[in-house]
């Protein structure tokens, strides 16, 4: 994206209540809620309450990790086994607004701690679970000394905000890539007529599942409607009088990308939707991405300068998909 895109089409991001936070630690005390019992079951979807001075900045679409505490639980509450060593385990991904909860009283809680009613509270879904290799603290405060006070001595409460370079810190320690991560519910059953609802959803989603939201559009059923519909050519390559298609894969058709204009980390309502995108060849989506380049963003149309041309490709209208 180059200057004259930014100058005509960047209003800013909105950042709720002023807090640019998309990144959480969810904190678990096992003595209350026996965590490694839940996670031994596989369960994929759960909800988690949350401070009530966090609630208007948990929003769908961030990340979190899920620290435990120090057990303090008996032998006999453990059922013989060692106690759990304090550490992150599990990778989490926040799927609701906060709500007011109905309570939490299921078989992982102990019978004096269970969470009261209207508790606000958040559906989450776990990610990647470490129950059996958990990132003890021990190595966090080994590898970044100067991390978040509150995650390495914790903190009594339910949630926490942390900063992107701690959470990148953790992610890496714990050996996870975020485009490895796996995709939601709603990512999985993409469809053009759900984006805008999906937009709005995860507008305040932390970077990288922006990112992994982009590339589902890119590569699913919006992006492969918008091929069809620009022949399998490069609108830039015919926008510019060379050659448009590119080699043609086993399946019989040209190979080209979709490419998102606008950012959708920009958090613009509009980014995911068919008239962002661009059909390019596999050349011309990493110039945008890297060249020098400059893009206006008209109502119908994307003005480029490119390697010292301007020339104009219209935008898809969203009838077309």
């Amino acid at each position: 994206m180059g200057q004259m895109e930014e100058r005509a089409a960047q209003t800013g991001l909105n950042i709720r209540s002023g807090n640019a936070t998309a990144c959480w630690v969810f904190v678990c005390n096992p003595q209350k809620w026996a965590i490694d019992r839940f996670l031994e079951r596989g369960i994929e979807n759960d909800t988690w309450g949350i401070r009530p001075s966090d609630r208007n900045a948990v929003a769908p679409g961030q990340l979190g990790i899920l620290r435990v505490g120090v057990d303090r639980r008996s032998v006999a509450e453990r059922n013989g086994r060692p106690p759990l060593v304090p550490g992150i385990y599990a990778l989490c991904e926040v799927e609701s607004e906060a709500f007011i909860g109905t309570g939490a009283a299921d078989e992982f809680w102990s019978p004096e701690n269970k969470r009261p009613p209207g508790w606000p509270t958040v559906k989450i879904r776990y990610l990647r679970v470490y129950r059996d290799h958990p990132l003890a603290i021990n190595e966090i405060r080994a590898a970044r000394p100067n991390a978040s006070k509150l995650l390495l001595n914790g903190f009594q409460a339910s949630t926490f905000p942390l900063s992107a370079d701690d959470f990148h810190a953790v992610i890496e320690l714990l050996g996870e890539y975020p485009d490895d991560l796996p995709a939601g519910l709603m990512q999985r059953d993409l469809t053009a007529n759900k984006l805008a609802d999906l937009e709005k959803k995860y507008l305040f989603a932390s970077p990288e599942v922006k990112a992994r939201l982009s590339r589902t559009v890119e590569r699913g059923a919006v992006g492969s409607v918008l091929k069809r519909l620009m022949a399998f050519k490069c609108q830039l390559c015919a926008a510019l009088g060379s050659n448009s298609l590119g080699f043609l894969k086993p399946n019989g058709e040209n190979y080209v990308e979709a490419h998102h204009v606008m950012p959708v980390s920009k958090g613009q309502i509009g980014t995911l939707g068919a008239s962002n995108i661009m059909i390019l060849c596999a050349n011309h989506h990493r110039q945008m991405h890297y060249g020098n380049v400059e893009v206006i963003i008209r109502d119908s149309t994307f003005e480029i300068g490119i390697d010292r041309k301007h020339v104009t490709i219209r935008r898809a209208a969203v009838y077309e998909v």
